[in-house]
């Protein structure tokens, strides 16, 4: 019992710490779901979601401002590389090594910064 009581303290510690480092909408969403999982996750795939659709604006800029077939052809092979990386990245964190909760808002995060860091990416290519 007190095992369950040290490893629910520490994912909530654990959790606050992350959330913390992450933007404004997950922080409240985190906040707000206190220790419901079902809520975290929710919260998980929304921070997620967000940066997608960042990545997706981005990457159909940097596409239009290509200045031609072949770098085109090239970016589109970079990103599909890329999103192979991405897909593997991060899932350490959903391991049964880390008490649920805390692997779902950890992976969020983390999966969340390497789309922010590829977004960034492909703005510095497009001149929008």
């Amino acid at each position: 019992m007190i095992l369950r009581i040290l490893t629910f303290v520490f994912a909530l510690w654990a959790m606050a710490g992350v959330a913390r480092a992450d933007d404004a909408a997950f922080r409240v969403c985190v906040d707000k779901a206190g220790a419901d999982e079902a809520a975290l996750m929710r919260c998980s795939d929304e921070r997620v979601a967000r940066a997608n659709a960042a990545l997706d604006t981005a990457w159909k800029a940097a596409l239009v401002d290509m200045p031609g077939e072949a770098a085109k052809k090239a970016l589109a092979e970079e990103q599909a590389a890329w999103g192979a990386f991405r897909d593997k990245s991060c899932l350490s964190y959903l391991s049964s090594d880390f008490p649920r909760n805390v692997g779902a808002v950890s992976f969020a995060v983390c999966r969340a910064d390497v789309v922010a860091a590829r977004t960034r990416y492909l703005k510095g290519l497009s001149d929008n």
